[in-house]
Protein backbone atom coordinates (compact mmCIF):
# COMPACT_ATOMS: atom_id res chain seq x y z
CA UNK A 1 0.00 0.00 0.00
CA UNK A 2 1.14 3.49 -0.56
CA UNK A 3 1.94 6.30 2.04
CA UNK A 4 -0.69 8.76 1.43
CA UNK A 5 -0.66 12.90 1.94
CA UNK A 6 -3.63 15.15 1.58
CA UNK A 7 -4.18 18.70 1.69
CA UNK A 8 -6.68 21.28 0.93
CA UNK A 9 -6.48 22.32 -2.58
CA UNK A 10 -5.30 26.57 -0.97
CA UNK A 11 -2.94 24.56 1.05
CA UNK A 12 -0.99 22.28 -1.57
CA UNK A 13 -1.58 25.40 -4.22
CA UNK A 14 0.26 28.11 -1.65
CA UNK A 15 3.38 25.18 -1.20
CA UNK A 16 3.15 25.07 -5.19
CA UNK A 17 3.44 28.57 -5.24
CA UNK A 18 6.03 29.55 -3.22
CA UNK A 19 8.29 26.19 -5.03
CA UNK A 20 7.63 27.32 -8.96
CA UNK A 21 8.86 31.00 -7.71
CA UNK A 22 11.50 30.13 -5.51
CA UNK A 23 12.84 26.87 -8.30
CA UNK A 24 11.39 27.86 -11.88
CA UNK A 25 9.40 25.78 -14.38
CA UNK A 26 8.79 24.76 -18.11
CA UNK A 27 8.88 27.47 -20.81
CA UNK A 28 5.46 27.18 -22.03
CA UNK A 29 5.64 25.89 -25.65
CA UNK A 30 4.82 28.63 -28.56
CA UNK A 31 2.47 26.84 -30.91
CA UNK A 32 3.41 29.41 -33.68
CA UNK A 33 6.50 26.96 -33.94
CA UNK A 34 4.94 23.79 -34.13
CA UNK A 35 3.61 21.72 -37.33
CA UNK A 36 -0.56 21.90 -37.59
CA UNK A 37 -1.45 18.91 -37.83
CA UNK A 38 -2.56 17.76 -41.08
CA UNK A 39 -2.55 14.21 -41.53
CA UNK A 40 -4.47 11.90 -39.03
CA UNK A 41 -3.98 8.31 -39.85
CA UNK A 42 -4.88 5.28 -37.96
CA UNK A 43 -8.34 6.64 -36.61
CA UNK A 44 -9.97 3.09 -37.60
CA UNK A 45 -13.17 2.69 -35.69
CA UNK A 46 -12.97 -1.33 -35.64
CA UNK A 47 -16.09 -1.31 -32.97
CA UNK A 48 -18.29 -2.77 -34.94
CA UNK A 49 -15.67 -5.83 -35.10
CA UNK A 50 -16.02 -5.98 -31.49
CA UNK A 51 -20.21 -5.18 -30.86
CA UNK A 52 -21.42 -7.52 -33.15
CA UNK A 53 -20.10 -10.27 -30.72
CA UNK A 54 -21.22 -8.65 -27.21
CA UNK A 55 -24.90 -9.03 -28.83
CA UNK A 56 -26.28 -11.56 -26.24
CA UNK A 57 -23.92 -11.40 -23.21
CA UNK A 58 -24.90 -10.28 -19.77
CA UNK A 59 -24.27 -6.89 -19.85
CA UNK A 60 -24.50 -6.29 -16.13
CA UNK A 61 -22.26 -8.75 -15.17
CA UNK A 62 -19.50 -7.40 -18.65
CA UNK A 63 -19.72 -4.20 -16.78
CA UNK A 64 -19.14 -5.34 -12.78
CA UNK A 65 -15.91 -7.11 -14.20
CA UNK A 66 -14.31 -4.03 -16.95
CA UNK A 67 -16.77 -1.07 -16.28
CA UNK A 68 -17.89 0.46 -19.38
CA UNK A 69 -15.95 -1.00 -22.13
CA UNK A 70 -18.68 -1.45 -23.78
CA UNK A 71 -20.01 1.71 -23.66
CA UNK A 72 -16.61 3.33 -24.87
CA UNK A 73 -16.76 1.07 -27.73
CA UNK A 74 -19.81 2.31 -29.07
CA UNK A 75 -18.76 5.99 -29.39
CA UNK A 76 -18.57 7.04 -32.89
CA UNK A 77 -15.63 10.06 -32.91
CA UNK A 78 -16.21 13.07 -35.37
CA UNK A 79 -12.76 12.92 -36.52
CA UNK A 80 -12.53 16.63 -37.17
CA UNK A 81 -13.20 17.60 -34.15
CA UNK A 82 -10.20 15.45 -32.68
CA UNK A 83 -7.99 16.76 -35.83
CA UNK A 84 -8.56 20.70 -34.51
CA UNK A 85 -8.13 19.54 -30.90
CA UNK A 86 -4.48 18.12 -31.30
CA UNK A 87 -3.99 21.35 -32.80
CA UNK A 88 -3.96 23.26 -29.21
CA UNK A 89 -1.75 20.44 -27.39
CA UNK A 90 1.07 21.67 -25.64
CA UNK A 91 4.39 18.54 -25.55
CA UNK A 92 5.77 20.41 -22.55
CA UNK A 93 3.12 21.25 -20.58
CA UNK A 94 0.97 18.61 -21.14
CA UNK A 95 -1.70 20.48 -21.49
CA UNK A 96 -4.01 21.88 -24.49
CA UNK A 97 -4.20 25.39 -24.23
CA UNK A 98 -6.92 27.65 -25.19
CA UNK A 99 -5.95 31.40 -24.99
CA UNK A 100 -5.31 31.75 -21.00
CA UNK A 101 -6.96 28.26 -20.14
CA UNK A 102 -5.48 25.36 -19.99
CA UNK A 103 -7.53 21.81 -20.18
CA UNK A 104 -6.14 18.28 -19.50
CA UNK A 105 -7.71 14.89 -19.55
CA UNK A 106 -6.97 13.42 -15.80
CA UNK A 107 -6.71 10.12 -13.93
CA UNK A 108 -9.25 10.92 -12.05
CA UNK A 109 -11.65 11.60 -15.15
CA UNK A 110 -10.81 8.92 -17.04
CA UNK A 111 -11.80 6.79 -14.16
CA UNK A 112 -14.58 8.31 -13.87
CA UNK A 113 -15.75 7.73 -17.51
CA UNK A 114 -13.98 4.73 -17.25
CA UNK A 115 -15.46 3.43 -14.09
CA UNK A 116 -13.30 0.13 -14.12
CA UNK A 117 -13.90 -1.63 -10.52
CA UNK A 118 -10.40 -1.84 -9.35
CA UNK A 119 -8.57 1.08 -7.16
CA UNK A 120 -7.83 4.11 -9.42
CA UNK A 121 -4.13 5.24 -7.82
CA UNK A 122 -2.25 2.56 -8.72
CA UNK A 123 0.35 2.57 -11.70
CA UNK A 124 0.47 0.24 -14.62
CA UNK A 125 3.71 -1.69 -14.65
CA UNK A 126 4.00 -4.20 -18.46
CA UNK A 127 4.91 -7.40 -18.23
CA UNK A 128 7.61 -9.27 -19.63
CA UNK A 129 6.96 -10.16 -22.98
CA UNK A 130 8.00 -13.40 -22.81
CA UNK A 131 4.99 -14.52 -20.06
CA UNK A 132 2.15 -12.78 -22.40
CA UNK A 133 1.32 -15.38 -24.56
CA UNK A 134 1.81 -18.26 -22.23
CA UNK A 135 0.10 -16.31 -19.84
CA UNK A 136 -3.18 -15.22 -22.03
CA UNK A 137 -3.25 -18.89 -23.04
CA UNK A 138 -4.35 -19.78 -19.66
CA UNK A 139 -6.95 -16.94 -19.20
CA UNK A 140 -8.69 -18.14 -22.88
CA UNK A 141 -8.19 -21.52 -22.58
CA UNK A 142 -7.00 -21.57 -25.73
CA UNK A 143 -3.94 -23.92 -26.86
CA UNK A 144 -1.30 -23.00 -28.98
CA UNK A 145 -2.05 -19.18 -29.41
CA UNK A 146 1.21 -18.64 -30.47
CA UNK A 147 -0.15 -19.56 -34.06
CA UNK A 148 -2.19 -16.18 -34.02
CA UNK A 149 0.78 -14.16 -34.01
CA UNK A 150 1.77 -11.97 -36.81
CA UNK A 151 4.75 -13.10 -38.62
CA UNK A 152 6.88 -10.23 -36.86
CA UNK A 153 5.08 -11.75 -33.52
CA UNK A 154 4.42 -7.92 -32.90
CA UNK A 155 0.59 -9.40 -32.02
CA UNK A 156 -2.49 -11.61 -32.35
CA UNK A 157 -4.43 -11.62 -35.38
CA UNK A 158 -8.02 -10.87 -33.77
CA UNK A 159 -10.01 -12.60 -37.42
CA UNK A 160 -8.26 -15.72 -35.67
CA UNK A 161 -9.05 -14.57 -32.30
CA UNK A 162 -12.69 -14.09 -33.60
CA UNK A 163 -13.14 -17.64 -34.74
CA UNK A 164 -12.73 -18.89 -31.50
CA UNK A 165 -14.69 -16.67 -29.54
CA UNK A 166 -18.00 -17.94 -32.00
CA UNK A 167 -16.55 -21.41 -30.85
CA UNK A 168 -16.82 -20.19 -27.38
CA UNK A 169 -20.10 -19.02 -27.74
CA UNK A 170 -21.68 -22.38 -28.31
CA UNK A 171 -19.47 -23.99 -25.78
CA UNK A 172 -21.17 -24.70 -22.85
CA UNK A 173 -19.34 -23.59 -19.49
CA UNK A 174 -17.68 -20.91 -21.33
CA UNK A 175 -18.97 -17.48 -20.48
CA UNK A 176 -15.78 -16.85 -18.85
CA UNK A 177 -13.70 -17.11 -21.61
CA UNK A 178 -16.32 -15.24 -24.15
CA UNK A 179 -16.38 -12.69 -21.75
CA UNK A 180 -12.63 -12.34 -21.69
CA UNK A 181 -11.95 -12.62 -25.49
CA UNK A 182 -14.32 -9.60 -25.93
CA UNK A 183 -12.44 -7.59 -22.90
CA UNK A 184 -8.83 -8.43 -24.43
CA UNK A 185 -10.61 -6.86 -28.23
CA UNK A 186 -11.62 -3.99 -26.87
CA UNK A 187 -8.19 -3.30 -25.21
CA UNK A 188 -6.67 -4.09 -28.78
CA UNK A 189 -8.48 -2.67 -30.78
CA UNK A 190 -10.05 0.21 -29.04
CA UNK A 191 -7.87 1.48 -26.02
CA UNK A 192 -4.64 0.87 -27.08
CA UNK A 193 -5.12 0.46 -30.88
CA UNK A 194 -2.06 -0.73 -33.00
CA UNK A 195 -2.45 -1.93 -36.40
CA UNK A 196 -5.47 -2.94 -38.21
CA UNK A 197 -7.03 -6.09 -37.13
CA UNK A 198 -4.09 -6.65 -34.66
CA UNK A 199 -3.97 -7.01 -30.51
CA UNK A 200 -0.49 -5.32 -30.18
CA UNK A 201 1.00 -7.82 -27.30
CA UNK A 202 1.64 -4.55 -25.01
CA UNK A 203 -2.10 -4.35 -25.08
CA UNK A 204 -2.76 -7.94 -24.75
CA UNK A 205 -0.09 -7.29 -21.38
CA UNK A 206 -2.36 -4.63 -19.78
CA UNK A 207 -5.35 -7.03 -19.92
CA UNK A 208 -3.41 -10.05 -18.69
CA UNK A 209 -2.23 -7.49 -16.00
CA UNK A 210 -5.88 -6.63 -15.60
CA UNK A 211 -6.79 -10.09 -14.99
CA UNK A 212 -4.21 -11.28 -12.78
CA UNK A 213 -2.97 -8.55 -10.53
CA UNK A 214 -6.07 -6.40 -11.15
CA UNK A 215 -4.46 -3.33 -12.12
CA UNK A 216 -6.89 -0.51 -13.32
CA UNK A 217 -5.21 0.43 -16.80
CA UNK A 218 -6.73 3.68 -16.41
CA UNK A 219 -2.85 5.31 -16.08
CA UNK A 220 -2.11 3.89 -19.05
CA UNK A 221 -4.71 4.59 -21.13
CA UNK A 222 -4.00 8.18 -20.50
CA UNK A 223 0.06 7.49 -20.68
CA UNK A 224 -0.84 6.26 -24.23
CA UNK A 225 -2.78 9.79 -25.28
CA UNK A 226 -0.57 11.84 -24.06
CA UNK A 227 2.45 10.63 -25.87
CA UNK A 228 0.53 10.12 -29.18
CA UNK A 229 -0.48 13.81 -28.70
CA UNK A 230 2.94 14.57 -28.19
CA UNK A 231 4.00 12.89 -31.41
CA UNK A 232 1.37 14.65 -33.45
CA UNK A 233 2.08 17.76 -32.05
CA UNK A 234 5.96 17.64 -32.88
CA UNK A 235 5.65 16.16 -35.75
CA UNK A 236 2.19 17.46 -37.63
CA UNK A 237 0.97 13.88 -38.39
CA UNK A 238 0.67 10.58 -36.88
CA UNK A 239 -1.31 7.57 -35.74
CA UNK A 240 -3.96 7.62 -33.26
CA UNK A 241 -2.26 4.75 -30.99
CA UNK A 242 -4.43 6.26 -27.96
CA UNK A 243 -8.20 5.60 -27.29
CA UNK A 244 -9.44 8.30 -29.31
CA UNK A 245 -13.45 7.48 -27.96
CA UNK A 246 -12.41 8.50 -24.68
CA UNK A 247 -10.41 11.44 -25.81
CA UNK A 248 -13.80 12.46 -27.75
CA UNK A 249 -16.29 12.05 -24.84
CA UNK A 250 -14.13 14.40 -22.49
CA UNK A 251 -13.37 17.17 -25.09
CA UNK A 252 -17.27 17.43 -26.07
CA UNK A 253 -18.06 17.23 -21.98
CA UNK A 254 -16.45 21.20 -22.04
CA UNK A 255 -17.44 23.15 -24.50
CA UNK A 256 -21.07 24.42 -24.10
CA UNK A 257 -24.33 23.80 -26.25
CA UNK A 258 -27.73 24.84 -27.02
CA UNK A 259 -29.10 21.28 -25.83
CA UNK A 260 -27.12 19.22 -22.86
CA UNK A 261 -24.98 16.63 -24.51
CA UNK A 262 -25.07 14.38 -20.44
CA UNK A 263 -27.64 13.91 -18.31
CA UNK A 264 -25.58 13.96 -14.68
CA UNK A 265 -23.25 11.15 -14.67
CA UNK A 266 -25.03 9.28 -17.39
CA UNK A 267 -22.51 10.26 -20.06
CA UNK A 268 -23.06 6.64 -21.41
CA UNK A 269 -26.48 7.67 -22.82
CA UNK A 270 -25.33 8.53 -26.51
CA UNK A 271 -28.61 9.82 -28.27
CA UNK A 272 -28.15 13.78 -26.19
CA UNK A 273 -24.77 13.61 -28.47
CA UNK A 274 -26.00 12.22 -31.82
CA UNK A 275 -28.41 15.17 -31.71
CA UNK A 276 -25.88 17.77 -30.99
CA UNK A 277 -23.39 16.68 -33.71
CA UNK A 278 -26.33 16.68 -36.04
CA UNK A 279 -27.92 19.67 -35.51
CA UNK A 280 -24.77 21.84 -34.27
CA UNK A 281 -21.79 20.30 -35.34
CA UNK A 282 -23.11 18.65 -38.68
CA UNK A 283 -21.19 21.82 -40.75
CA UNK A 284 -18.33 21.95 -39.05
CA UNK A 285 -15.11 20.55 -40.77
CA UNK A 286 -11.47 20.75 -39.63
CA UNK A 287 -11.27 24.62 -40.21
CA UNK A 288 -15.06 25.17 -38.47
CA UNK A 289 -13.53 23.35 -35.40
CA UNK A 290 -10.31 24.99 -35.56
CA UNK A 291 -12.43 28.49 -35.19
CA UNK A 292 -14.52 27.16 -32.48
CA UNK A 293 -12.00 25.77 -30.27
CA UNK A 294 -10.01 28.87 -30.62
CA UNK A 295 -13.00 30.45 -29.34
CA UNK A 296 -13.23 28.73 -26.11
CA UNK A 297 -12.06 30.51 -23.33
CA UNK A 298 -14.84 33.45 -24.03
CA UNK A 299 -17.38 30.89 -25.01
CA UNK A 300 -19.08 28.00 -25.05
CA UNK A 301 -16.69 26.10 -22.21
CA UNK A 302 -17.82 24.32 -18.64
CA UNK A 303 -15.54 24.57 -15.93
CA UNK A 304 -16.85 21.28 -14.75
CA UNK A 305 -17.27 18.30 -17.13
CA UNK A 306 -21.54 17.32 -15.86
CA UNK A 307 -20.33 13.22 -14.83
CA UNK A 308 -17.15 14.59 -12.56
CA UNK A 309 -17.94 13.53 -9.12
CA UNK A 310 -16.18 15.26 -6.24
CA UNK A 311 -12.87 13.13 -5.39
CA UNK A 312 -9.32 12.72 -4.17
CA UNK A 313 -7.06 14.36 -6.96
CA UNK A 314 -3.47 13.01 -7.08
CA UNK A 315 -1.32 15.64 -8.08
CA UNK A 316 2.19 14.28 -7.50
CA UNK A 317 3.99 11.00 -6.72
CA UNK A 318 7.18 10.77 -4.15
CA UNK A 319 10.23 13.24 -5.09
CA UNK A 320 8.34 14.20 -8.52
CA UNK A 321 6.41 17.77 -8.61
CA UNK A 322 4.22 15.82 -11.41
CA UNK A 323 3.02 12.71 -11.94
CA UNK A 324 4.75 10.20 -13.84
CA UNK A 325 2.94 7.59 -15.92
CA UNK A 326 3.38 4.21 -17.94
CA UNK A 327 2.11 3.21 -20.87
CA UNK A 328 2.59 0.24 -22.88
CA UNK A 329 5.24 1.01 -24.79
CA UNK A 330 6.85 3.99 -22.86
CA UNK A 331 6.84 6.62 -19.99
CA UNK A 332 5.46 10.09 -19.87
CA UNK A 333 5.12 12.70 -17.34
CA UNK A 334 1.73 15.11 -15.94
CA UNK A 335 0.69 17.65 -13.89
CA UNK A 336 -2.70 17.67 -12.72
CA UNK A 337 -2.22 20.65 -10.43
CA UNK A 338 -2.21 22.89 -13.43
CA UNK A 339 -5.99 22.01 -14.41
CA UNK A 340 -6.76 21.59 -10.62
CA UNK A 341 -10.07 23.60 -10.79
CA UNK A 342 -11.71 21.20 -13.69
CA UNK A 343 -12.18 19.07 -10.76
CA UNK A 344 -13.54 21.71 -8.18
CA UNK A 345 -10.37 23.15 -6.85
CA UNK A 346 -9.06 26.51 -6.77
CA UNK A 347 -6.31 27.12 -9.08
CA UNK A 348 -2.89 28.61 -7.96
CA UNK A 349 0.52 28.03 -9.50
CA UNK A 350 1.70 24.63 -10.70
CA UNK A 351 5.23 23.09 -10.14
CA UNK A 352 6.63 22.63 -13.22
CA UNK A 353 9.96 21.43 -13.09
CA UNK A 354 11.27 18.94 -14.87
CA UNK A 355 8.06 18.30 -16.41
CA UNK A 356 9.19 18.54 -20.34
CA UNK A 357 12.17 16.26 -19.91
CA UNK A 358 10.65 13.01 -18.73
CA UNK A 359 9.46 10.79 -21.27
CA UNK A 360 11.06 7.71 -22.83
CA UNK A 361 10.46 4.39 -24.49
CA UNK A 362 10.98 0.69 -22.92
CA UNK A 363 14.19 -0.03 -25.43
CA UNK A 364 17.43 0.37 -23.13
CA UNK A 365 18.71 0.09 -19.15
CA UNK A 366 18.27 3.57 -18.64
CA UNK A 367 14.53 2.82 -19.34
CA UNK A 368 14.61 -0.06 -16.43
CA UNK A 369 16.06 2.12 -14.35
CA UNK A 370 13.78 5.12 -14.83
CA UNK A 371 10.87 2.46 -14.07
CA UNK A 372 12.36 1.02 -10.81
CA UNK A 373 12.20 4.85 -9.68
CA UNK A 374 8.73 5.37 -11.15
CA UNK A 375 7.56 2.52 -8.99
CA UNK A 376 9.35 3.98 -5.94
CA UNK A 377 7.67 7.22 -6.55
CA UNK A 378 4.51 5.59 -6.59
CA UNK A 379 4.92 4.32 -3.03
CA UNK A 380 4.47 7.48 -1.82
CA UNK A 381 1.51 9.78 -3.10
CA UNK A 382 0.26 13.38 -2.66
CA UNK A 383 -3.69 13.85 -2.94
CA UNK A 384 -5.81 17.16 -2.98
CA UNK A 385 -9.09 16.19 -0.72
CA UNK A 386 -12.41 16.48 -2.52
CA UNK A 387 -14.25 19.47 -2.16
CA UNK A 388 -17.72 19.10 -0.92
CA UNK A 389 -20.28 20.32 -4.12
CA UNK A 390 -21.24 23.35 -2.01
CA UNK A 391 -17.27 24.58 -1.85
CA UNK A 392 -16.41 23.84 -5.54
CA UNK A 393 -14.81 27.07 -6.62
CA UNK A 394 -13.07 26.74 -10.23
CA UNK A 395 -12.07 30.28 -9.47
CA UNK A 396 -7.87 30.73 -9.02
CA UNK A 397 -5.32 32.73 -6.97
CA UNK A 398 -4.17 36.21 -8.28
CA UNK A 399 -0.49 34.75 -8.23
CA UNK A 400 -1.84 32.57 -10.79
CA UNK A 401 -3.35 35.04 -13.06
CA UNK A 402 -0.47 36.74 -13.20
CA UNK A 403 1.87 33.61 -14.19
CA UNK A 404 -0.50 32.76 -16.64
CA UNK A 405 -0.99 35.95 -18.80
CA UNK A 406 3.25 35.86 -18.44
CA UNK A 407 3.05 32.64 -20.56
CA UNK A 408 0.33 33.41 -22.76
CA UNK A 409 1.55 32.48 -26.19
CA UNK A 410 -0.10 32.80 -29.64
CA UNK A 411 -3.05 30.36 -30.71
CA UNK A 412 -1.64 27.51 -33.53
CA UNK A 413 -2.45 28.55 -37.18
CA UNK A 414 -5.22 27.55 -38.80
CA UNK A 415 -4.79 24.61 -41.32
CA UNK A 416 -5.53 24.68 -44.85
CA UNK A 417 -9.02 23.07 -45.49
CA UNK A 418 -10.90 21.76 -48.46
CA UNK A 419 -13.97 22.60 -46.41
CA UNK A 420 -13.70 26.27 -46.68
CA UNK A 421 -14.22 29.06 -43.78
CA UNK A 422 -17.19 27.90 -41.67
Amino acid sequence: MANITKFTTVEYGQISELSQLSEGGVSRCNARNLPVVKDLNGMINEMKRILVHSQNIDEAAFSEKYGRLLEITKIEVLNPAIKALINFWDPDYRCFSFGNVDLCPTVEEYGMLMEFPKHLHRVYFPLRNDKIIPELSKLLKILYLSRFLEKNASGLKWKFLEVELERKKSQYGSMLERDRLIALGIYGLVLFPSLTGVISLEAAAAFVEYENTHVNPVTAILAETFLTLNHFRKTGKGAMRCCTQLLYIWMVSYIETKRPIFNNFWWFNQKPLKIVEEEEWGSLGDQGWMKKLQELPSSHFSWKAPWVKSIDVLVCCGQKCWVPLVGITSYVSYAPAMVIRQLGGIQHIPKTVGLAEFSGFFKDQYALEVLATIKQDWSHLTLIQKESERLRDPSSSEGYEEWRNSTLTAAPSMPCSEDGPS
